[in-house]
């Protein structure tokens, strides 16, 4: 064998330098992946619809993306050691109790005092004072002797699901109340309607136009999610087929489902009286109708007006049957109002002055009074 030659089972690089271009460009290529992965990290984490942010051991915010700072309403600074285990302005439990931050979930878990927030419901209220509802998951970072250095959380809102799931009980409470309600109002009107001195005939019409006029209140309460009834809708359902006769004036005002029911039942029973009766009985009568609020603050007052006009000349009933003792009596004990009934010769008259207050939707809870 020569003697240059070496043996067969030696490796020899005919240019060493080779090796070292190899390894630069391999680490050129990682290099460039792990920024790329990195940018696709930095796109998911700033656009996701998921609000994430992350603390160290201590609890200090280390970064946090666009969506958590959209729910907190407002945005902390990375790193600050006085933002800590959370970026919101205030916290409270689901309850309404103020849970300080080194009290809060991301806390509990850095501290060990639970392993993983999962599903935990909190409120965060903001620096403009609105609160909204999320779900917070939240999970520890450990390093490879177990020791916990960190966590991140990701929470999102759930303030519409929330008030939703809330509606829907009010609205399956309010269903089971109004049909024992309604099972008692039918009662009542049947046996007034019946009790005076009518012929079967007519005792059997008064009857059906009494309960399409609770069928059409109801109506328009469903509508509102038995919140509350409008004065003005109220008013077009039960004079619609006079529209070109009747002048109704007023501003927007959302009655209570107890007032609209009993005012349903009193515009029901000035429109049958006017057609039989009154000013829509001829061809040439007119209703003329306005509701109006007078006052300032607690001190407001309802006050509703109607008038006939150019009709036949009015006489005083000689008896008090079912619709008398409802706009009168009904009226004023569910209004808290003060009903002036005038038989004035040239068309009726007929006035409620309540508290605006004891009529209107509590505007204040969001859902109006039982009744």
């Amino acid at each position: 064998m020569p003697r240059n030659t070496p043996p067969a089972d030696i490796c020899v690089f005919s240019k060493p330098e080779s090796l070292g271009q190899r390894t630069v460009a391999s680490c050129e290529l990682e290099l460039k992946a792990l920024r790329e992965s990195e940018e696709r990290y930095r796109a998911l984490f700033e656009l996701g619809p998921m609000a994430v942010y992350s603390c160290d051991a201590l609890g200090v915010i280390q970064d946090f993306n666009r969506r958590a700072v959209e729910l907190w309403g407002r945005e902390p600074t990375a790193g600050d050691n006085d933002e800590r285990f959370c970026g919101s302005f205030k916290l409270f439990d689901p309850d309404g109790r103020f849970v300080p931050h080194e009290q809060c979930p991301m806390a509990d878990v850095l501290n060990g005092t639970m392993p993983v927030a999962l599903d935990t419901e909190v409120v965060i209220e903001r620096p403009d004072r609105s609160r909204i509802i999320v779900i917070v998951n939240i999970r520890p970072l450990r390093n490879k002797c177990g020791d916990i250095i960190g966590a991140i959380s990701c929470f999102y809102d759930v303030t519409e699901r929330r008030e939703a799931e809330q509606r829907q009980r009010f609205l399956m409470s309010e269903l089971e109340h109004r049909g024992k309600n309604l099972i008692t109002v039918i009662q009542s009107i049947v046996a007034l309607s019946l009790t005076s001195p009518r012929t079967l005939a007519e005792a059997r019409e008064v009857l059906t136009q009494r309960l399409q006029a609770l069928a059409r209140g109801q109506s328009v309460l469903a509508v509102a999610g038995f919140e509350g009834a409008s004065v003005a809708e109220i008013i077009r359902l039960e004079l619609e087929g006079f529209s070109g006769r009747v002048k109704a004036v007023g501003p927007d005002i959302m009655l209570n489902p107890k007032v609209a029911q009993t005012f349903t039942f009193a515009v029901h029973e000035l429109a049958t009286n006017a057609t039989k009766y009154g000013a829509l009985s001829g061809p040439w009568g007119k209703v003329a109708i306005q509701w109006s609020t007078e006052g300032e603050d607690t001190e407001k007052r309802f006050r509703f007006l109607w008038r006939e006009l150019n009709g036949p000349p009015v006489d005083p009933p000689t008896r008090q049957g079912f619709g008398r003792l409802l706009l009168e009596k009904a009226v004023a004990l569910d209004l808290h109002a003060l009903p002036r009934i005038n038989f004035a010769p040239d068309g009726l008259v007929y006035e409620i002055e309540a508290p605006l207050a004891s009529i209107m939707v509590n505007s204040a809870k969001g859902i109006s009074r039982r009744f």
